[in-house]
């Protein structure tokens, strides 16, 4: 194998999404690359909430940022960020940095990379939803990214065509899938934990189904959350059989609605984040899943299980085009039509193989890993 300068990559990890989409392809490089050649940042955006994961995958991090990223003063992050990496990158000289989704400090990653002549890779590149306040930022984060941006790994068809649209050259487009769906159907294969075990002899003793709910996105704050909690606690009220697992998020406007209509609910099981394995455990064994996340998203049409998106809008349609999942407002009466659609959708429990995987088969940080080796040498 031909010898890489010293720190020829370099991985920016900040939030529990970079971490699962991340990963997998950090560890294929050091396996291919080696880790004498792969820098490893925590840009430090979420850094109290990372831990817990940090912890679980047992991740030893080159650079450890003291930084936390408040959409409160979304312009200072991005100055802040640009600053920061521009220094470390001006320093280190990585061949190519890999930058993950939409945060804005992605976003000022790329932007400092750029600005040291270094080559940009976009993880998970060419989502949108064409609307710049929903989701926001991310909208105009993930469109400013592209725009630094040399190499593009795209989950999907569909992100290929957004890009090329956007005048995005074809061979700097790679179709890869997501390496957080690597992540999620290698993490289905371990034993699971006493967590989910005590969650599952809970729900066989008193219901018959699970359903998931995860619920944080700013855009939502107010009388979109209230709705959600409202509508949920009548649902939940007519459907006895049904447990309602859920985390409690550490944003607070999350916490008031969450505890006014469903915390008192017999049917409902509230719990602190949970680890990595027993989410992606609990998601498998959910009847269905409510949602606003873009990843779970993926890991639910990856295995079918129903899905209901809790959003304006989502630049995750295939898992819509193929079925699995429906696109449902929070502020209007048809999020509890959507629930009885989820909850009479037909799904084959013991299937753990769905025959549509929109977002990859599981070899996308193999694809991505070869894809940055070649350009290293050339």
């Amino acid at each position: 194998m031909k010898n890489f300068k010293r720190k020829s990559i370099c991985f920016i990890i900040g939030t529990r999404p970079e971490l699962i989409k991340q990963l997998p392809v950090y560890c294929e490089c050091v396996k291919k690359i080696g880790k004498s050649n792969i820098l490893l940042i925590n840009s430090g955006q979420h850094k109290d909430f990372l831990n817990f994961y940090i912890k679980e995958k047992k991740i030893k991090f080159d650079i450890t940022l003291n930084k936390n990223e408040s959409t409160n003063s979304l312009k200072k992050n991005l100055l802040k960020s640009i600053d920061i990496f521009y220094k470390i990158f001006n320093r280190f000289k990585p061949k190519i940095v890999v930058v993950q989704g939409d945060t804005t400090t992605a976003a000022g990653c790329a932007y400092s990379a750029f600005l040291n002549g270094i080559t940009v890779a976009h993880n998970e590149a060419g989502l949108r939803t064409y609307d710049n306040k929903n989701p926001y930022p991310e909208e105009l984060n993930r469109r400013f990214i592209t725009s630094f941006s040399d190499i593009h790994f795209a989950p999907t068809e569909t992100n290929k065509k957004n890009l090329l649209k956007e005048g995005i050259d074809k061979n700097n487009i790679f179709v890869v899938g997501n390496p957080g769906v690597d992540n999620f159907l290698n993490t289905l294969k371990k034993k699971s934990t006493k967590k989910f075990q005590k969650i599952v002899s809970f729900s066989n003793k008193r219901f018959k189904k699970i359903v998931f709910l995860t619920a944080h996105r700013r855009e939502a704050i107010g009388k979109s959350f209230k709705n959600l909690f409202v509508l949920l606690r009548i649902f939940l009220k007519k459907n006895k059989d049904i447990l309602l697992v859920t985390t409690l998020h550490p944003n607070c406007y999350v916490l008031k609605d969450f505890k006014k209509n469903l915390k008192n609910l017999n049917n409902v099981y509230s719990s602190k984040p949970f680890d990595y394995l027993t989410t992606c455990k609990i998601i498998k064994n959910s009847f269905f899943v409510i949602t606003d996340s873009g990843g779970i998203q993926e890991e639910c049409a990856s295995i079918g299980v129903p899905t209901v998106i809790c959003r304006n809008t989502t630049e995750r349609i295939e898992a819509i085009k193929i079925g699995i999942a429906k696109l449902t407002k929070l502020n209007n009466k048809n999020l509890m039509n959507t629930l009885y659609w989820a909850k009479n959708k037909n799904k084959n429990k013991n299937k753990i193989l769905w025959k549509n995987r929109p977002y990859g088969n599981g070899d996308a940080s193999i694809k991505i890993t070869n894809i940055l080796k070649e350009h290293l040498n050339s």
